[in-house]
């Protein structure tokens, strides 16, 4: 029997509509190569950042200071109009921001005044030290080679680093200021912008949510708890007759800010200054007060503040220093946290298959219940429940 089967015909498609144009299928790369390819444009990405990181550097902090004023605008929107409490707001930004560049600059001029001075006492010091060296029998060749590694400008490089990169940034106060009324006239639409946002991808609201609240909690805790241990640093310094206790005040202030290692910058340059002008008593006091006081404000008192608003290991905060560091100087240091806060919340939170890159980073491991919760999210987007 040679029975023929006629192929269906396929349906005309209806009159004024277009055919249907098969997709094709799209190609998917294996997991190593997506990650290397996201390296490698990390790395293209930082590069640009490093190479414009002076125009970048004052645009985040223009940002990060919209975050933290943020709520003294919102207070004052309900209580005024709209224009008059932005007025208030960039107005008083602008007067604390200069108060504060010009304070750390006088101190900073007087501190340059005085360096010639020091740096002959430190030479009068290292003579001390070499004779006795060379009594206990230390080679003059090795007691050379250590004596040539102290120059007063090298202990005091990191620390004038960061307080003249802040100082060149606020230099620019009319950028600044001026990106800053910008982005406080749109942050008065921000809570409706944020809405829309969440009807379409609500996990990126509440990603972009929790980065402003975590950051907003951090500067002003650090803020608050870094003022308060700079002004024990300058009663200290007072009492014990160090120079300038304001600059190192102002440095301790700054170095709040700088994660792992800001209490090595705050400390090093007022303790060799005490040990220059009041001799080795003097320096020992000022390192067993620096160290009494910050530990006891960091490690008692402010955690209990800060709470999970960072949510960063102490290895990732240390390298969101040395890496913002690199890309956007001085300014990266004190400015490393919330940046990493901002990569993260981009990159991870807003994406339940990342959850595991976010524990990684994350200063503590969930239990119980929201364990559970972040794994059914996780096999959810996966397709896999």
């Amino acid at each position: 029997m040679g029975l023929l089967r006629r192929r269906a015909r396929r349906p005309a498609p209806a009159q004024g509509t277009a055919p249907a144009v098969p997709r094709p299928a799209g190609v998917m790369l294996p997991a190593p190569v997506v990650t290397l390819l996201g390296l490698a444009a990390a790395v293209v990405v930082l590069g640009g950042m490093r190479t414009a990181q002076g125009v970048v550097g004052p645009i985040l902090l223009a940002f990060v200071l919209a975050i933290a004023v943020h709520p003294v605008q919102a207070w004052l929107r309900t209580r005024l109009p709209g224009w008059l409490a932005l007025t208030i707001t960039v107005l008083v930004t602008y007067a604390a921001l200069t108060a504060f560049a010009a304070a750390l600059l006088v101190s900073v001029l007087r501190f340059a005044e005085q360096v010639p001075q020091y740096q002959s006492e430190l030479n009068a010091l290292l003579d001390e030290g070499e004779a006795l060296l060379l009594q206990v029998g230390v080679d003059q060749s090795q007691v050379n080679e250590f004596v040539r590694q102290f120059d007063l400008n090298q202990v005091f490089s990191l620390a004038l680093d960061v307080i003249q990169g802040v100082a060149s940034v606020l230099t620019n106060l009319a950028f600044i200021l001026a990106l800053l009324f910008f982005v406080l006239i749109d942050a008065g639409s921000v809570h409706t912008k944020l809405s829309a946002i969440e009807a379409i991808r609500p996990r990126v609201a509440r990603s972009l949510r929790e980065f402003t609240t975590g950051v907003r909690q951090y500067l002003v805790v650090t803020a608050v708890f870094g003022a308060v241990v700079a002004a024990l640093d300058v009663v200290l310094l007072m009492a014990l007759g160090v120079p300038l206790p304001l600059l190192w005040g102002l440095l301790a202030f700054l170095a709040s800010f700088v994660p792992t290692i800001g209490l090595v910058v705050g400390l090093v340059p007022p303790a060799v200054i005490g040990l220059l002008d009041g001799g080795p008593l003097t320096g020992l006091w000022v390192v067993v007060g620096y160290l009494l006081i910050n530990n006891t404000i960091d490690n008692f008192v402010k955690p209990k503040f800060v709470g999970d608003a960072v949510g960063l290991s102490i290895t990732m905060a240390f390298l969101s220093l040395v890496v913002w560091g690199f890309v956007l100087g001085p300014l990266g240091a004190l400015l490393a946290i919330p940046a990493s806060l901002l990569v993260r919340a981009l990159l991870t939170d807003d994406d339940p298959r990342h959850a595991w890159a976010n524990l990684l980073v994350s200063d503590r491991a969930p239990e119980g219940e929201e364990l559970e919760r972040i794994a059914r999210e996780a096999r959810a987007a996966d397709g896999r429940d």
